[in-house]
C-alpha cells in the first residue's frame, strides 16, 4: 500500500555541509502521524537541520512501520554515522511512578493499573534526572525493533521524558500561582502542571474540537485546587492561531502565552523563523543525550 508522505518541514542550511555529522547527536520524534528529526551539534549545542514528515494516521502500527519504512527509503540522512541516534516516542501515554516504590520487574503492571495492555508492546523505563519518578510506557515492538536495527542504537526515551526535562527551563516554572504547559498534537494533548516548581501532575487526552482541550484543563486544575484565572497557561506543539485549540483556549483563558524556545541552544536561521513552540518536544530531546 502507498502512503502520501512528504516531509512538512525542511529545515537546514549551509552550517550543516561544513560540519562533521561523526560528532552530532540524531534526535528522532515518532508520534502520532508523524516522524521527525533534528540534527544536534552538542559542542556548539546547536540544531542544525530539522525534517518532520506528516502522514494520515493508522490505527493499525504495521502501517506506521510502512510509513517509516519508506521514509528510510527516500531520506538517505538517516544512514549518516552520527556519534549517537536517540529515539524518543510519543505514541501513547506512560505512567509516573515514585522512584523509591519502583521495582524493575514490576513495570508492566504498574502501566497496566491505568492504561489498556496493547498487542505486541514492548514496555520500557525512563528515570527522571531531578525528578524521584520514574515514567513507564510502552511501543510497538515491531516498530521499535525496526528502528533499533536501522539505527543500530538502544537509546529509547518517552517523549514526555523530554518535556519534564525542559519545562524547568522555562521562566515561569516556579510561578506559585501555578503554571499548566499544554503540548497538543494532531489528536491528541499532554497537560503537565506544576505550582511552586513542584509537578502536580502530567497526563494525556484526545481531542476532537478545541472545546474538548478547555474542558480537561480546567477540570484538572480545579481538581488540583488551582484556578483557571491565575494559572498561566503555555501552548506548544504544531498549532497556529487560526486552530480551533487555540480560537477556544484564548476565549476561555485568562493568561494564555506561547511556551517558550527551549532556551541555552543555538538555532540555525531557518529554523529561527519556524514559531519556537512547534517543535518544543523534538528540540527537549537535547536534554537527553
Amino acid at each position: 500500500m502507498a502512503y502520501n508522505i512528504h516531509p512538512a518541514f525542511t529545515v537546514d542550511d549551509e552550517t550543516l555541509l561544513e560540519t562533521d555529522l561523526t560528532a552530532c547527536h540524531l534526535l528522532v520524534l515518532v508520534s502520532g502521524g508523524a516522524f521527525s528529526y533534528v540534527v544536534f551539534d552538542p559542542a556548539a549545542k546547536k540544531f542544525l537541520a530539522l525534517k518532520s514528515y506528516h502522514f494520515q494516521p493508522q490505527k493499525m502500527a504495521l502501517a506506521d512501520l510502512e510509513m517509516i519504512e519508506e521514509v528510510f527509503d527516500t531520506d538517505k540522512l538517516l544512514f549518516t554515522a552520527f556519534k549517537s541516534v536517540l529515539l524518543a516516542f510519543d505514541t501513547g501515554g506512560g505512567v509516573l511512578v515514585p522512584q523509591v516504590y519502583y521495582m524493575p520487574s514490576l513495570k508492566k503492571d504498574y502501566l497496566h493499573l491505568s492504561q489498556p495492555e496493547k498487542m505486541q508492546e514492548a514496555i520500557l523505563a525512563d528515570l527522571l534526572p531531578g525528578l524521584p519518578m520514574v515514567n513507564i510506557f510502552s511501543v510497538d515492538k515491531d516498530l521499535l525493533g525496526f528502528l533499533r536495527k536501522e539505527f543500530s542504537t538502544d537509546l529509547v526515551v518517552h517523549a514526555h521524558s523530554a518535556l519534564l526535562q525542559a519545562y524547568p527551563l522555562d521562566l515561569d516554572y516556579r510561578a506559585e500561582q501555578g503554571v499548566a504547559y499544554v503540548h497538543v498534537q494532531r489528536n491528541t494533548f499532554t497537560l503537565t502542571i506544576y505550582a511552586g516548581g513542584k509537578l502536580l501532575i502530567q497526563q494525556d487526552g484526545e481531542y476532537q474540537a478545541g472545546l474538548d482541550v478547555v474542558y480537561q484543563l480546567v477540570n484538572t486544575l480545579r481538581q488540583l485546587g488551582l484556578s483557571e484565572s491565575e494559572v498561566k497557561v503555555k501552548l506548544g506543539g504544531v498549532v497556529a492561531m487560526d486552530s480551533v485549540v487555540y480560537q477556544e483556549m484564548y476565549k476561555f483563558i485568562s493568561n494564555l502565552e506561547w511556551v517558550q524556545r527551549l532556551p541555552g541552544f543555538s538555532y540555525i536561521r531557518p529554523m529561527q523563523e519556524i514559531p519556537g513552540y512547534y517543535f518544543h518536544n523534538l528540540y527537549a530531546l537535547a536534554l537527553c543525550v
